[in-house]
């Protein structure tokens, strides 16, 4: 199309002005076809007298012994007024290319004077190279070609119609307008074409590229884009689109128009306020870049559940004209709008699009996450959230650690995984847990972790399942409550806190009291720790010591039950039970120990049970130790009793 606007750069002033001249010369020349006439010529122009006519014209130019041009016209009429008519038209250039270009018309009318030109009953500019421009007329001033009735085209790639056209020849631009539509057909046929709607068209020859303006819509297979203004860049041969960009009310529709039976994943959409394209090596667009400027761009992907993303700039690749990958930048936040409702914030989003079933994945969030839904929250530097599986994976940067919030309890660590519709949370690494209890409920306690406080934990590792409500906690576990401690290597938490059962090196810190200054606390070892909230117990089992400021005892296991103020009751020990007073030396051992704690009494219960001090041995079913009075007295009149003393030395 280029050459062809450099040809009637040249060749319309030659065509309609030279050669008219040259017409009214070769008038009066001899050619064996010309017969002279006396007949009066008849007028083409009303109002105007002709004073020169010539039928069958034909001229042919050449340049240095080569054919440039050819003009053939049925008749030629010329007048005074500088105004010549020509019918039948048909004109030809050659260049020295080989390209041949032809312009065809039943009439015309030329001003020698003025340089301008008025074609009509149907025009056609056609080159060898497949350029092509219809109309029924056109005007032409010496510089541009005019019409503003329908015309149609076909331009390198494209072809299509519009209302009106203004071709400037000097600056090698056509513009077409009025309602125009243009399709460019595709390179290969495995590519769909590209239609564009728009109020006008210019196609600059010199610079390659092509502007759409005023209510542009371009389709293409199951995409749509509208927007108030587009550009088109080309290679210099113009067969290839280098790049695509826009600006004004842009909105862009993917996988959305498919052919019967494709499934492209479903409709993605981006509202923006510009966008450019990215292409790859075989000159297809496979990526656009969306920009909110002022305001923020608008995604949306459909799918289950449909997601709703606002950021300040999008990055669309695509692939086999489906989209393969979604980039959000600054200030991301996506809705997702399911049963349950959920928000993800976050400085860079990532969708990755499965290549089979063109459905959203996987999420990549950098920077700044945050997520919620009506029972979690989470906040972290970086996450992947496996859309498939639904799972969120939670990495720690260096100072801060991802943090998990659900149902009011409150997660650490150096990796975090959660799946909100699992209802399940596992921590990694440097473990914190924070374990609430529920707004109003009822102070039962187990005497460990009692009433409404928060129970903190450490570990390694972590799998909490909300569903049964159960979290345990595994390697170098660490639980306190004030300044209640338990310490083990894995501690299951059932219920929000009503069942606490750990294992492996059980070791127990105890205050009776808040007021830990003026109480020393009871110290426990053992193998593994039941407690039970609803009970008021907690079990020792394997191994038990027990040791306070003036007693150690150990057994095989031990319960202690606590009444309804929190405060220990009694202590229910069995197996192998052995009692020491520190400050007496005094030693009891049985079968069976019960130790009343606000009465300080201690009954040991064997086959027999042994009370042993300095002074002597006390043997019998069952001895009761008399902590308060430093008093000891075997209480089983029904069985054997035997003693022994031991005088001073």
């Amino acid at each position: 199309m280029q050459r062809t606007i450099r040809i009637l750069k040249i060749a319309l002033p030659i065509a309609f002005f030279g050669f008219v001249l040259l017409i009214v010369v070769s008038f009066n020349r001899v050619r064996p076809k010309d017969k002279p006439s006396s007949d009066p010529v008849a007028p083409t122009i009303p109002g105007q007298k002709p004073h020169a006519e010539s039928k069958q014209f034909d001229d042919t130019q050449t340049i240095a012994g080569r054919v440039a041009m050819h003009i053939h016209a049925s008749r030629v009429v010329a007048y005074p007024s500088g105004w010549n008519t020509l019918d039948n038209v048909q004109l030809t250039v050659y260049r020295p290319t080989g390209l041949q270009y032809d312009i065809v018309c039943p009439s015309a009318q030329f001003n020698s004077n003025t340089k301008e030109a008025d074609l009509k009953g149907g025009v056609q500019l056609r080159s060898s190279d497949g350029v092509e421009v219809k109309t029924a007329e056109m005007h032409y001033d010496g510089n541009r070609l005019t019409n503003k009735i329908p015309v149609q085209f076909k331009i390198d790639r494209w072809t299509g119609n519009a209302g009106s056209l203004d071709m400037d020849v000097p600056a090698e631009t056509l513009r077409l307008y009025a309602k125009m539509h243009a399709t460019m057909k595709p390179e290969t046929p495995q590519e769909a074409p590209m239609t564009i709607a728009a109020e006008e068209g210019t196609f600059r020859r010199k610079e390659n590229d092509v502007t759409f303006q005023q209510d542009v819509v371009v389709t293409r297979a199951a995409d749509k884009l509208t927007c108030d203004h587009s550009v088109g860049r080309f290679t210099v041969d113009r067969k290839r689109l280098m790049a695509l960009e826009g600006n004004g009310h842009v909105f862009m529709s993917m996988s959305s128009m498919t052919n019967p039976g494709e499934d492209l994943g479903g409709r993605k959409e981006v509202t923006c306020e510009r966008f450019n394209s990215e292409l790859g090596p075989d000159g297809q667009i496979n990526a656009i870049n969306a920009f909110g400027d002022a305001g923020v761009a608008h995604a949306v992907i459909e799918g289950t559940p449909k997601r709703n993303l606002t950021a300040n700039r999008f990055r669309v690749a695509l692939v086999n004209r489906a989209v393969n990958e979604l980039k959000a930048e600054d200030h991301v936040i996506m809705h997702e709008l399911g049963p349950v409702p959920r928000q993800v914030n976050g400085d860079h989003l990532t969708v990755l699009f499965d290549p089979a079933t063109h459905k959203a994945t996987t999420s990549i969030i950098e920077g700044n996450f945050k997520y919620h839904d009506p029972k979690n929250d989470a906040t972290a530097m970086r996450a992947n959230y496996d859309v498939v599986n639904d799972r969120v994976l939670l990495t720690a940067e260096q100072g801060f650690d991802p943090t998990v919030v659900s149902d009011g309890n409150t997660l650490k660590a150096k990796q975090l995984e959660f799946s909100p519709k699992a209802q399940t949370a596992k921590g990694t690494g440097d473990v914190i847990a924070q374990l609430a209890s529920k707004a109003g409920e009822k102070e039962t306690g187990a005497g460990v972790f009692t009433g409404n406080k928060p129970v903190f934990v450490n570990s390694d590792t972590l799998l909490m399942r909300q569903a049964n409500k159960v979290a345990v906690f595994s390697g170098n576990v660490r639980s306190w409550q004030d300044a209640n401690v338990v310490l083990s290597q894995e501690m299951q938490v059932q219920n929000g806190g009503e069942t606490i059962n750990a294992r492996g090196n059980v070791r127990m810190t105890l205050y009776q009291e808040s007021d830990t200054a003026h109480r020393s606390p009871t110290f426990t070892e053992s193998d593994q720790l039941i407690a039970h909230k609803n009970e008021r117990r907690v079990d020792l089992i394997g191994n038990v010591k027990m040791r306070d400021d003036q007693h150690t005892m150990t057994s095989e296991k031990s319960a202690f039950f606590f009444d309804a103020n929190k405060k220990l009751d009694h202590v229910e020990s069995e197996g192998k039970v052995v009692l020491v007073e520190k400050q007496t030396g005094r030693k009891g051992s049985g079968d069976k120990a019960l130790y009343q704690v606000q009465r300080h009494l201690a009954f040991l219960t064997g086959k027999p049970a042994t009370a042993t001090d300095p002074s002597g041995t006390l043997t019998g079913e069952q001895i009761k130790f008399d902590l308060a009075r430093n008093k000891v007295e075997v209480v089983s009149p029904g069985s054997q009793t035997s003693g022994s003393y031991k005088p001073k030395q």
